[in-house]
C-alpha cells in the first residue's frame, strides 16, 4: 500500500474522477491522473483511493479514513 499515493489521490480527485481514471486505465492501459512503472500498481492505487475518498466524502478526516482502510486491508490479509 503506497500511503503517499493514497493520500494524494484521495485528496486531489473526486470519486467520479477516480472512476474515470480506472475506466481509462482499463481501456488504454494508462491514465492521465496517475503514473507508475507497473499498470497494476496504478490500478491498485486508484481503487484504494476510491475507498478512502468515500470516507472523506462522508466527513471522516483523512488520517482516520486511511487508518480505517488499512485496518480493513490487514483483516483481509490475516
Amino acid at each position: 500500500m503506497d500511503l503517499k499515493a493514497l493520500r494524494h489521490l484521495a485528496q486531489t480527485y473526486t470519486i467520479e474522477q477516480l472512476n474515470a481514471c480506472v475506466e481509462e486505465m482499463e481501456s488504454t492501459g494508462s491514465c492521465t491522473c496517475w503514473t507508475k512503472d507497473e499498470p497494476m500498481d496504478v490500478m491498485t492505487d486508484l481503487l484504494q483511493a476510491i475507498e478512502v475518498r468515500r470516507a472523506l466524502d462522508q466527513g471522516e478526516p483523512l488520517a482516520e479514513a486511511i487508518r480505517e482502510f488499512s485496518k480493513r486491508v490487514r483483516s483481509v490479509l490475516n
